[in-house]
């Protein structure tokens, strides 16, 4: 233990506690809701462990945290049944301040819960509304600004601050007035892999002081590294429970829960289902590759498909180009983003941006999508000056979904968000109910068209951004972080849909994403950016090989690939499947020691 971990020891009266948070067959069901949300769920906390909570969207992992953190039922009501004991107290004799005290949670959004404008100030802010004296607040400010070594981030504008400084501000902020047991929801889906390890290692120093996490994550990857004990929800219950590789060993459970493993212990399973011997259990492919070496042969490579651009069309006009675009947000923060950017993307392609928060993915899509005028440089959309035309003609020309999807839902149902844009565009109301039933359809919305948006989902709330603008029949469609909040299912129909929008309709479609698998394998562009530039561009085969060049914007490739670099292969293999496919000719059927 660190001597700035030895001031945030946990409150004496809770420390001889071996289980200080218990729920005893605890069900919930939303008012107007037919089945309940949590169905008997009975789990033990238990002190100083890092307990992960993953399952498919919607299986009831953030209502569970509420439950945990006491908002259910002091703030959010409905039918509760079942017990919940924190350090022995019944949650119905406990008010919301009273759970506070011992348990704090960090919402799946940053943005959600910074209240003001400097960082010093948010982090003191808790301190301030329970009546903390002042010296008391500028030591535990000290105390806390160190302890997560972001003392430099003191004095800066909280708004101002990239994701992963945001999420660890917000983690900082929840854990300065010493709680026993903090809660996460979703921490890293919004954050680069540099973020998201940032976060992780603010989480390991809450830790290392004795004190209890439990995160939720709708993917199991960013946990099976870290994550002492795994539950899996599926339906409001848990279908599985153990440590990370017992659950990693349960392949077709997981997928029965929509969930997959992470491709290491994947690529393990099916090449020992195809006859191959390794021993080991691995879990990272830091493991996997002294377990790989031994038996692993390097002649007669497999050929994996071709790594060609997207043909160009025949006519040779491209949907977008971008010619010279410079961008510098004004005064007072007068920063540059875009350095004199110049690229084409052909008709009906799928193009993926990449690279890490503030690298300028999100401020290039702007304004490729009209948002934001460059401040010089031109783009054309299908031959024209985006920022030419009229909003309704740049509407039919390349759609925009925003990465936060609230910014743009605001009807009272999902069905009617779908349909306000169509009849803003002049749709007959019958070929709007129409075009908005296909849309919603394709996105497996259609069940919940009633329901009002604010009421989804982190997750169907994308996809209902999504289904907004696809109605719309874009020739273009930009959409920053179309996976986030979505289970591995979810994100992968998701990426199918987008698929099929540019092999049958002919839509140029363009991602902004950090899930690098997911651009990988449905991607035939990838374009990297960093600090402004494009650092690289090309096929994903190719771009993903470039691994030391990758991390100057902390951008992994995708684990078998970083496996197959590893262990000296090329070309590399961008899939688990074309994992499976490369190296089982090569690898010998005795144990790997």
């Amino acid at each position: 233990m660190s001597q700035n971990s030895a001031s945030f020891s946990p409150p004496s009266k809770t420390a001889s506690s071996a289980r200080p948070l218990v729920l005893e067959d605890v069900s919930f069901l939303y008012p107007k809701s037919e089945a309940p949300v949590l169905d008997h769920v009975s789990i033990e906390v238990r002190r100083g462990e890092f307990l992960g909570i993953v399952g498919p969207t919607g299986s009831g992992k953030s209502t569970l945290l509420s439950v945990m953190a006491g908002i259910i039922p002091h703030y959010i009501h409905g039918a509760m049944t079942g017990e919940v004991l924190l350090q022995g107290v019944s949650t119905h004799q406990l008010s919301l301040a009273g759970f506070a005290v011992h348990v704090s949670m960090v919402l799946q959004d940053p943005e959600s819960q910074l209240f003001n404008l400097l960082v010093r100030d948010e982090l003191v802010w808790g301190l301030e509304n329970r009546g903390v004296e002042r010296e008391r607040q500028t030591q535990q400010l000290r105390d806390v600004l160190k302890f997560f070594r972001i003392e430099k981030l003191e004095e800066r504008i909280t708004y101002d601050l990239s994701g992963g400084e945001k999420q660890r501000v917000a983690i900082a902020a929840a854990y300065i007035s010493r709680p026993e047991i903090l809660l996460l929801d979703n921490p890293t889906s919004q954050l680069d892999p540099r973020g998201a390890a940032l976060a992780i290692e603010s989480i390991r120093r809450v830790l290392e002081n004795h004190q209890t996490v439990v995160m939720v994550e709708d993917k199991i990857d960013e946990l099976v590294e870290h994550a002492d004990r795994l539950l899996v929800m599926d339906k409001g219950r848990i279908v599985l429970e153990g440590t990370p590789l017992e659950i990693c060993r349960s392949l077709p459970e997981l997928e029965a829960a929509g969930l997959y493993a992470p491709q290491v212990p994947e690529l393990v399973a099916r090449l020992r289902t195809g006859g191959r011997t390794i021993s080991g259990e691995p879990l990272t492919v830091e493991e996997a590759v002294p377990l790989f070496k031994p038996v692993m042969r390097k002649e007669r490579l497999p050929r994996l498909r071709a790594s060609d651009p997207a043909p160009r069309p025949a006519d040779g006009q491209s949907a977008i180009e971008v010619k010279s675009v410079l961008f510098t947000y004004p005064p007072p923060h007068e920063t540059p983003a875009i350095r004199g950017v110049s690229f084409e993307v052909p008709r009906a392609s799928l193009l993926a941006i990449v690279g890490q928060n503030g690298s300028g993915k999100t401020t290039l899509a702007r304004c490729m999508s009209g948002y934001l005028k460059p401040t010089s440089g031109q783009i054309h959309v299908s031959g024209r000056d985006v920022h030419q035309i009229t909003v309704r003609e740049r509407a039919k020309l390349i759609g925009y979904v925003f990465q936060n999807p609230e910014t743009q839902l605001f009807k009272n149902s999902a069905l009617e968000d779908v349909v306000y844009g169509l009849r803003n565009l002049g749709a007959r109301k019958d070929e709007a109910d129409e075009r908005a039933r296909t849309s919603l359809t394709l996105l497996n919305l259609w069940d919940k068209r009633d329901v009002h948006p604010f009421r989804l989902s982190y997750g169907d709330k994308q996809r209902l951004a999504i289904a907004t603008i696809a109605a719309l029949e874009p020739s273009a469609l930009i959409i920053d972080e179309p996976t986030t909040g979505q289970d591995h299912r979810q994100a992968h129909q998701t990426m199918r849909l987008l698929e099929k929008l540019r092999s049958e309709l002919g839509v140029t479609v363009i991602v902004i994403t950090h899930a690098m698998p997911l651009a990988a394998e449905y991607c035939d562009r990838i374009v990297v950016m960093c600090e402004g530039e494009i650092l690289l561009d090309g096929p994903p085969r190719d771009v993903f090989a470039e691994e030391k060049t990758l991390a100057k914007t902390f951008v992994e490739p995708p684990p078998v690939t970083r496996l197959a670099i590893q262990l000296g292969l090329n070309p590399v293999p961008l899939t688990v499947a074309e994992a499976v496919h490369q190296f089982a000719p090569l690898m010998s059927r005795e144990a790997a020691s």
